[in-house]
């Protein structure tokens, strides 16, 4: 079961799109890739004829591992990967895979050590850098997460890192530094994405921020009038969507 600190929880590696190159091998390519399963199967059965050894390949082992983190049989992905780590140390794959299911099963040191092998391995993958925060969050090493959080925000200038480092200043109590990180995304941000505007619309509620949450909101619609969460969520505010809500001005 995935450890947890109050009502937070993060399941990575859901299933749903993702890019092929950003997680665990047999988690990216899941279920999607029947082909290739089929063929892994009767190749075991040839194998098994023609008198092959038994010890299971990597190959194999990484189909095992995915499978059973896609299945959330995340002690057994914990052991396949784990065994995967030993053989190849210097796979980010592997290492993530092995962190996320150690995330889950409460091994937070063994999966923190894997996580952060896989972000120095892979450093602009984000599907790490949320683990490794929340496993940072879990082990409640404050310090740790906001110099991680931080830096990368800062590095990367990207809104969607100031938005994750608002999001933990508000959960550890901090609205201060919350508001002055989503300021800081909104300035980033180019007015091109509404699930920005819509999140930082979000943890401006969260703050009490109603006036700064509708403003949000109002930029959302003016990229996005027929966005109907942009337009229930205005709803919500006593707002009606129609063309004098949208922001006169490029809010960029």
């Amino acid at each position: 079961m995935l450890a947890s600190k109050g009502n937070r929880t993060r399941i990575p590696l859901a299933p749903g799109p993702m890019d092929p190159y950003d997680g665990p091998v047999g988690v990216m390519q899941g279920r999607a890739n029947m082909k290739t399963s089929r063929i892994t199967v009767v190749a075991l059965i040839l194998c098994g004829i023609g008198g092959c050894a038994t010890k299971p390949t990597t190959s194999t082992l990484r189909e095992r591992a995915g499978d059973a983190l896609w299945q959330e049989r995340y002690e057994d992905a914990e052991s396949l990967y784990g065994e995967l780590v030993e053989k190849h140390p210097q796979d980010w794959r592997v290492q993530f895979g092995l962190g996320a299911s150690a995330m889950h099963t409460g091994n937070l040191s063994e999966s923190r050590q894997a996580l952060e092998i896989a972000h120095t391995l892979r450093p602009q993958n984000r599907e790490i850098a949320l683990d490794l925060a929340e496993v940072m969050y879990l082990q409640d090493d404050r310090n740790g997460l906001f110099l991680f959080l931080r830096d990368r925000a800062e590095a990367r200038e990207d809104s969607r890192d100031w938005l994750l480092l608002a999001e933990y200043s508000l959960m550890t109590e901090d609205p201060d530094s919350a508001r002055a990180c989503v300021e800081k995304a909104m300035i980033i941000d180019d007015a091109s994405s509404v699930q920005t505007w819509l999140q930082a619309a979000t943890l401006s509620e969260r703050m009490g921020d109603l006036d700064q949450a509708m403003l949000y909101l109002r930029t959302a619609y003016t990229i996005d009038p027929a966005n109907t969460i942009v337009q229930e969520r205005l709803r919500a505010h006593g707002l009606v969507p129609g063309p004098t809500l949208a922001m006169p001005n490029d809010p960029a």
